[in-house]
């Protein structure tokens, strides 16, 4: 049984009221063997007397002292624990029936047991919404259950995320000699159902070199260089190689004694390369092998020595990796028990992310898993990054898609990310769940009547997050939802966490680059380390915070105290008030009206980010000159799926147009469009030239990345919303750069623009008549963006009916 039993029963649940107990004699729980947990011990218990006794025979485990600790103060009646047999289950799955006091459980294996335990307490309306000790949530009563009795089993049998850069600190930290932020962190993904069968394993190719090297060094041509060789690049042309291969993956299935066993078979470090010698045309009966082809081949044929049909057991290797090949799905069937991990957001150009998912959907025989990144702390840098409102999209997505694992990098760092990892976690166990209603109850229950303010918040940082601006909004924010709450309440004290984490992103966006400003950056982590804020053992090991290099000591760190935050959140409060508000205008394409074409002296040197799109105004055919002064590639495509994929060189090139003394390689393309769909014109380098031929199109763009070289820079048009009374825009460079660097309104006035007081923002004022108009953006180069309105400009004007 699913899920839904789980929403069904919810809906059934009989509120009849159970007060909790005092700690006293006549509130027992009744457990023997949950005292000495580091050494598992065996045991049972069994008892009448108390309000809440637990029945279990079993090995010592955290999942059970938590129910014996959180159920300590209630009446929660009789709770039977029984060990039964895996059978034709998967390791997730568990029984649960509960009536009238009465509730058993049964399960197989320990992610059983904790799934099947923080199911039952997440019904009794125990949460735990964060790793921080603030974080918890009990209720006052308990609700009375009531559950015929079930198997259930998650929307997805294998859920886990890490924090890139891990928590192994490199040497213990005397703000944290025993790493309790690491366990706390365990503990949290725990209680929240994060766990799986089958554990991602990638990168196999250097242990077989490294348990092997004295027969791969008596058969040098198993490969063909010293760095295939220690990757694990075999060449499986050579049955010896493949055999030898095979022979190591057995050895370590049978020295495996998990209850599931993910057998990875990938090389080290994706596959591909002058060090990946592919089999000879012909070998196997293939007339032309590529990269993705061989690997999945190897797949196949170690797959071969085991039970296709056992579900406890499977080949698991990665799907990634640029180039046109290596991501693409394998040009035969794979067995079932071969578990294909795809990589379609990052680090593949085979195809469009939802294109890879459906293609590696329609190839394989069994279920695979999906490995993406959220917010991970290379790229984001411990700052706000993801937008919450894409998680049950992409979940629903995968999962119509024989995707059952997710694996995720991320952060492990609950300043930006605890309130996504939980809706994350609750919708991967049950993606039917209500987003909504999901993310409404951790606003109410973590701050009460705060959660408005907080929740306009979280919302900018989904969907509009504004970089160093976002200090003064959030502190503002902060403020508004402290004021509403009782001072040392839990609720404030959860809004203060928050404060502590916002003069985080305060420092980093102050961050002069100097080794001092970095410094000081660290000692403050340390300070909110034990807040659970942000993963301070990524900071200290990598150099993601300029100028890198040894991390400071963490010697005579204290803790900060909430009445050190709200002192801090005070002066801070000073120092970056909120300086503009954001339009709460949005933008309607289906409102954009085509008045002229894109300049001809305007798309002259596109860059290697050069990224348009348009919704179509009607269909047919749209019709576009691109070529190159090098040599650019381009895709057109929709969401699903490519339409165009091509490079333009002086080869295959239909005419040559020529401009100011340069010239461009040029092609004509013509491709079928549908009325409302929204379509994507990418472009990578070679100072890239386009030409819209048919008319009625406006391409849009969104500023801020390196979409066309400095040299010659295009002048952009944006549309500002009525009632707008200033433009507030971040400018890298000072105004008057290069004689650019302006704002020119709908009246042809070049506006003067005024500083914020926050790094590279400055406003400009919206002066009468001028609101509800197209302006011009005259800026040298492409680090620029709009604010406080939507950040969307084109090459050619338009005009806009709101």
């Amino acid at each position: 049984m699913d899920v839904n039993f789980q929403r069904r029963a919810v809906n059934r649940l009989q509120i009849k009221v159970k007060m909790p107990c005092e700690r006293s004699s006549r509130c027992v729980v009744l457990l023997l063997l949950c005292l000495g947990l580091l050494q598992p011990e065996r045991g049972s218990a069994q008892g009448g007397a108390g309000k809440t006794i637990i029945r279990y025979t079993g090995e010592a485990c955290e999942a059970v002292k938590d129910l014996v600790d959180v159920l300590t103060p209630y009446d929660a009646g009789i709770i039977n624990i029984t060990k039964v047999p895996l059978e034709n289950r998967t390791g997730q799955e568990f029984y649960l029936a509960a009536n009238k006091g009465s509730t058993t459980i049964r399960y197989t294996t320990r992610s059983s047991l904790e799934n099947a335990a923080y199911t039952y307490l997440d019904l009794l309306g125990f949460h735990w919404y964060g790793p921080g000790d603030n974080w918890f949530i009990a209720p006052k009563v308990l609700r009375s259950l009531s559950l015929a009795g079930d198997w259930i089993k998650p929307s997805f049998r294998n859920r886990s995320f890490f924090g890139t850069g891990g928590l192994d600190f490199a040497k213990m930290q005397p703000y944290d000699p025993q790493n309790i932020y690491k366990k706390k962190w365990y503990d949290w993904k725990r209680r929240n159902r994060f766990n799986v069968d089958f554990i991602d394993n990638g990168h196999a190719g250097s242990g077989f070199y490294m348990d092997n090297q004295h027969l791969i060094e008596e058969n040098p041509d198993w490969f063909n260089s010293e760095s295939g060789k220690r990757a694990g690049r075999l060449k499986i042309e050579k049955p010896a190689a493949v055999s030898a291969f095979k022979k190591w993956v057995k050895k370590r299935y049978n020295n495996n004694a998990s209850d599931f066993i993910a057998l990875g078979v990938e090389p080290e470090d994706g596959r591909g390369g002058i060090d990946d010698p592919l089999p000879p045309n012909g070998f196997n009966g293939m007339a032309k092998w590529n990269s993705s082809d061989k690997w999945w081949w190897l797949a196949n044929e170690v797959a071969k020595d085991y039970p296709e049909e056992d579900k406890n057991i499977v080949v698991a290797m990665y799907a990634y990796g640029n180039g046109p090949y290596n991501a693409l799905i394998p040009s035969f069937p794979l067995r079932k028990n071969v578990y294909p991990i795809i990589i379609p957001y990052s680090f593949q150009t085979a195809y469009l992310p939802r294109e890879m998912i459906k293609k590696w959907s329609s190839r394989i025989n069994g279920r695979m898993g999906i490995y993406d990144y959220w917010n991970i702390t290379q790229w984001s840098q411990g700052v706000p990054q993801l937008d919450i409102y894409s998680i049950p999209e992409k979940l629903g997505f995968w999962k119509k898609n024989k995707v059952d694992g997710v694996y995720l990098e991320t952060t492990d760092a609950a300043g930006p990310m605890g309130h996504a990892l939980w809706l994350a976690g609750q919708l991967q166990w049950d993606v039917g769940n209500d987003f909504e209603k999901l993310y409404q109850q951790y606003l109410n229950d973590c701050f009460g009547t705060a959660a408005p303010a907080m929740r306009r918040m979280y919302d900018r940082w989904s969907k509009n997050y504004q970089d160093a601006g976002e200090v003064g909004l959030s502190l503002n924010d902060l403020k508004m939802a402290s004021d509403v709450v009782a001072v040392n309440s839990d609720e404030w004290k959860r809004i203060a966490d928050l404060k502590a984490y916002v003069h985080f992103m305060k420092m980093y966006y102050e961050h002069d680059g100097s080794q001092q400003s970095r410094d000081r950056i660290f000692y403050y982590l340390y300070s909110i380390h034990h807040l659970m804020l942000v993963q301070t053992v990524a900071f200290q090991g990598q150099g993601y915070i300029a100028p890198g290099g040894v991390a400071p000591e963490g010697k005579d760190i204290s803790p900060l105290s909430y009445k050190d935050i709200e002192m801090q959140f005070r002066q801070d409060l000073y120092k970056s008030p909120i300086r503009y508000s954001i339009a709460a205008f949005k933008f309607d394409y289906n409102k954009v009206k085509y008045t002229e074409p894109i300049p001809a002296i305007s798309w002259r040197f596109g860059a290697y980010q050069c990224n348009t799109y348009f919704t179509a105004p009607f269909s047919g055919s749209f019709i576009f000159d691109l070529g190159g002064e090098e040599k650019p590639s381009f895709r057109f495509y929709t969401e699903d799926e490519i339409l165009l994929y091509d490079s333009v060189t002086k080869l295959n090139s239909a005419y040559i147009d020529d401009l100011g003394g340069r010239k461009w390689w040029m092609k004509t393309y013509k491709v079928s469009i549908m009325k409302d769909k929204v379509y994507h014109l990418q472009i990578n380098g070679g100072s890239s030239r386009v030409k819209i031929k048919t008319s009625g199109i406006v391409l849009f763009k969104n500023p801020g990345i390196a979409d066309f070289d400095n040299y010659q820079y295009p002048v952009q048009y944006f549309y500002v919303p009525k009632n707008t009374r200033e433009i507030v825009f971040f400018d890298a460079y000072p105004e008057g750069t290069n004689g650019r660097g302006y704002l020119i309104d709908a009246s042809g006035h070049r506006l003067k623009r005024e500083y914020l007081g926050i790094k590279n923002i400055y406003r400009v004022p919206v002066l009468s008549g001028n609101d509800g108009k197209v302006w011009t953006a005259d800026f040298g180069h492409a680090a620029w963006g709009l604010k406080n309105i939507p950040n969307i400009s084109s090459l050619q004007r338009f005009e806009y009916r709101e």
